[in-house]
């Protein structure tokens, strides 16, 4: 797969997870297979052919386009002219990048950075190929709350087998999953079972939905549930919107 619809690239700080603070080069994908309820980025679930937005200058969102879809070299040399020396990573997010696996991987061939995958998890015979190409995996586990799909207890499979290729294979891997005001211990708990059973080391972030009210004593509690199973658990919430950046 030598080409890719792309949504938008550009330059920012890492919002959320265990690199929260950390700047990248952010690569958006078009395309996403489910439908979750707190989605923040609706506008890259569908495959538009629309073209992709280019950032001109790191920070400040002053995009020019290209059309689509990009072939690796191209996006290589997009994200080299973002890169710089506090960039740690190239950030692949969407939509879902690991739809584009074989694309992926021949970027990985074709520039120098560490990859980071944002991934819904949701396809473990596409992470099965990116298993040598990333860094890092991010990797959600999504709650039957999120509405996701109508096909919830498939897509949780999915998602473990897709933790545990990147774990076995070495990837620095960890999950996050998304706490709405309505998630109970035992919808949490379909999630923490899964995990453990791949690693307790394995670190999991709770991420508290972006301007949801979510008790204090409710988010305390559910990280004490998924203590009793793992030994690497916080309580992240997103923080790249609260300064205005993509």
């Amino acid at each position: 797969m030598n080409t890719a619809p792309i949504q938008e690239i550009f330059s920012s700080i890492q919002g959320e997870g265990l690199y929260l603070g950390v700047r990248q080069v952010f690569v958006r994908f078009q395309g996403c297979q489910l439908h979750c309820s707190y989605c923040d980025t609706p506008y890259a679930r569908r495959i538009t052919g629309e073209p992709c937005g280019i950032e001109h200058t790191p920070g400040k969102g002053d995009f020019t386009l290209a059309k689509n879809p990009l072939r690796v070299e191209e996006l290589a040399g997009y994200i080299r002219r973002l890169w710089s020396p506090s960039t740690k990573h190239v950030s692949l997010t969407g939509g879902e990048p690991l739809i584009y696996a074989e694309y992926i991987k021949e970027l990985s061939e074709n520039i120098e950075y560490p990859l980071y995958l944002e991934t819904n998890s949701g396809f473990p015979e596409k992470a099965r190929i990116l298993s040598r190409a990333i860094s890092i995996g991010a990797c959600d586990i999504k709650l039957p709350e999120h509405e996701s799909t109508d096909h919830y207890e498939e897509l949780l499979k999915n998602e473990l087998e897709t933790i545990g290729i990147f774990y076995e294979a070495g990837v620095e891997t960890f999950v996050k999953i998304v706490i709405l005001p309505e998630t109970t211990r035992e919808s949490l708990g379909l999630g923490i079972e899964g995990i453990a059973g791949i690693s307790p080391d394995t670190p999991l972030v709770l991420q508290p939905a972006f301007q949801k009210k979510i008790p204090g004593d409710k988010l305390l509690d559910l990280m004490d549930l998924a203590c009793e199973k793992l030994r690497n658990v916080r309580v992240i919430p997103q923080t790249h919107k609260l300064v205005g950046m993509l």
